[in-house]
């Protein structure tokens, strides 16, 4: 049962046609993490240099993983590579895999998918002594990034949402379903 308990405008839920061909569709399975920003960032410029116009379609399943990672990619798709990208979530796409997913001009879920939204949050080394100015720093830093998240989903909502209900959603642990994060408009359609 989802735990989103707010009312969601119900959208049609056109599923635009994938037109990627095999050699150009990359995965992103796993963590929001360096390996895998770099690999996809690398493959989106090796398909750019041979095809910049054609579409690439990028599969994300991911637990999430560090903000400024997912961040990294978001701004690398949507600011200085911009490429004709397709994203297509599936299974889970947590947390900063959110951001992955949202860097695609075109978004499709597939019908099992969830998304699960959160406030930022750390791991701290078991010995590592913190004193408390590097805890207000990471506060500051964490809401901050709380927030940039919240601007980013809220946007790719087409400004029907604000950033201070998305983070209110975040504070709440909210799981969304596919049909749900289409209403909203974070995804186009979803795939069957």
């Amino acid at each position: 049962m989802p735990t989103n308990t707010h009312a969601l405008s119900p959208r049609i839920a056109r599923t635009p046609k994938l037109t990627a061909k095999p050699e150009r569709t990359l995965e992103w399975l796993g963590g929001v993490n360096y390996e895998n920003l770099g690999r996809i960032i690398g493959s989106v410029k090796v398909l750019l240099s041979s095809a910049p116009e054609e579409e690439i379609a990028l599969l994300v399943s991911s637990y999430g993983g560090a903000t400024g990672i997912g961040m990294a990619f978001y701004d690398a798709m949507t600011g200085w590579l911009k490429p004709n990208l397709t994203t297509i979530g599936s299974g889970d796409v947590d947390s900063s895999g959110i951001i992955v997913f949202l860097a695609g001009r075109k978004r499709l879920l597939t019908k099992n998918t969830t998304l699960l939204l959160h406030l930022a949050g750390r791991t701290l080394d078991r010995d590592k002594r913190i004193s408390t100015a590097d805890l207000e720093s990471m506060l500051k830093e964490d809401k901050l990034k709380d927030f940039q998240y919240a601007c980013i989903i809220a946007q790719a909502c087409g400004g029907s949402w604000t950033p201070e209900r998305i983070l209110e959603m975040m504070a709440r642990n909210t799981i969304l379903t596919a049909q749900e994060a289409v209403s909203m408009g974070l995804a186009q359609g979803i795939v069957e």
